[in-house]
């Protein structure tokens, strides 16, 4: 009875993940997007020294009597990071800022927006600048910080031809969250782990020392979305369907082989008996209690989240598996805090003049966002960036580290893979 409901259940929210599957942070990139962006990237750096000289002066601007309306549906840390940002930049400038937290009803929200062409003047992208949002926004690609962004983070926001319609702050990157507490005292070494039968193995030995060895939940459409991208489609997988996602053409019968995944592992007793209902937050929450020990397909904020609730608890990030041994494992690149300019603002010198200041005064966004900053560092890495970096002390491929604390490289672009 509990496996037939498992699956039924599943099935229900696979079905609400139509319009998500490999969209938000995700989706594959052509060798001719590629090349685009690094032809844009070129572009870009002859006029940095024109640009570089305004944008101390813009973000200096007196505003007074102005107002911007900004849309997120950030929380947190994070959120309360850019408040600082917000409350700085009023300040200095006499702006005065509306803040919409639109949380859980951001989506929604924001499509009724769009319909309505009534949007606000800055608003975040979450993942979409692209594929959803880039005919209601400016193009960006002149602005100062925009010549300072780091390969990877073009490979994730810009065109192909070369605008961009984003400031994208930091980058969440996609792999497996490891509880090294659980794994030590199961006698398991994560860096050991190349292929799902590793992982398989590795599981066992978790569950047979008293500790649930997967934590993933399964109550938004987003993440069996994300799980389709982990453990199907890249290179090497069973299926390698990322274009007939895009182009409407996949097939939801390949899907099934997910849900075999999932009912072998709940059957196996890796994962939580209720992890058809228990949230992000829960699993934080128990991983923190050092109960549960790697989630697959998700961002270096998750193990920031842990660590503040015990700082006793280490962490580490290893790269998705690979389908076969010697086959390819990978992280994935994705827009983590990123706002963009709605194009038919009244505001635009002003909202422009914002992001100039935000991408001025970012360290402390990264360091709240534990995830990767695509802006050059003044003060100190991200949580995020130190996991990144140990995960390259052992993978030495998967990351190339580049100056002013950016560890990562042109070929880390969204879900494109990379051998290890």
């Amino acid at each position: 009875m509990l496996k037939k409901k498992w699956a039924t259940t599943t099935m229900a929210f696979c079905l609400a993940a139509n319009t998500v599957l490999m969209a938000a942070c995700g989706g594959s990139a052509s060798t001719q997007e590629t090349k685009g962006a690094d032809q844009a990237a070129g572009n870009q750096e002859g006029t940095k020294t024109e640009q570089t000289g305004t944008q101390g002066q813009r973000a200096a601007s007196d505003f007074s009597g102005r107002t911007i309306e900004i849309a997120t549906y950030l929380s947190g840390d994070t959120l309360n990071a850019y408040k600082q940002v917000f409350a700085d930049f009023e300040s200095e400038t006499g702006v005065k800022v509306t803040l919409d937290e639109y949380g859980e009803d951001y989506e929604s929200t924001m499509k009724t927006r769009m319909a309505s062409n009534d949007l606000p003047d800055i608003f975040e992208t979450h993942g979409w600048s692209l594929i959803r949002y880039k005919e209601y926004l400016a193009d960006l690609s002149r602005e100062p910080w925009a010549s300072q962004l780091n390969k990877a983070a073009l490979g994730v926001i810009q065109d192909t031809d070369g605008k961009l319609y984003t400031l994208m702050t930091t980058g969440s990157c996609l792999g497996t969250a490891v509880n090294m507490n659980v794994c030590e005292k199961a006698g398991v070494d994560p860096w050991a782990i190349e292929t799902w039968e590793d992982f398989n193995a590795a599981c066992e030995k978790i569950k047979e020392a008293g500790f649930t060895p997967i934590a993933n939940y399964f109550t938004s459409a987003g993440a069996l979305a994300n799980a389709n991208g982990s453990w199907l489609s890249y290179e090497g997988a069973q299926f390698n369907d990322n274009e007939a996602m895009l182009n409407g053409t996949w097939d939801w019968a390949d899907f099934k082989t997910i849900l075999d995944y999932l009912q072998t592992w709940f059957d196996n007793g890796y994962l939580y008996a209720d992890c058809g209902t228990i949230k992000q937050a829960d699993a934080i929450e128990r991983c923190a209690r050092n109960e549960c020990a790697f989630i697959v397909g998700i961002g270096t904020s998750y193990q920031t989240a842990v660590t503040a609730q015990n700082p006793d608890v280490v962490m580490a990030m290893i790269p998705i598996c690979a389908s076969q041994k010697g086959g390819a494992r990978f992280c994935g690149i994705g827009e983590g805090a990123s706002f963009g300019i709605w194009k038919d603002t009244k505001e635009m010198d002003v909202c422009k003049a914002f992001l100039n200041y935000v991408s001025e005064n970012a360290d402390g966004i990264n360091s709240a966002a534990g995830e990767i900053s695509t802006l050059p560092c003044q003060t100190s890495k991200s949580y995020g960036m130190g996991l990144m970096e140990e995960m390259e002390s052992h993978y030495p491929n998967v990351l190339e580290s580049i100056p002013n604390c950016q560890p990562l490289t042109v070929e880390m672009i969204p879900y494109r893979r990379r051998r290890v």
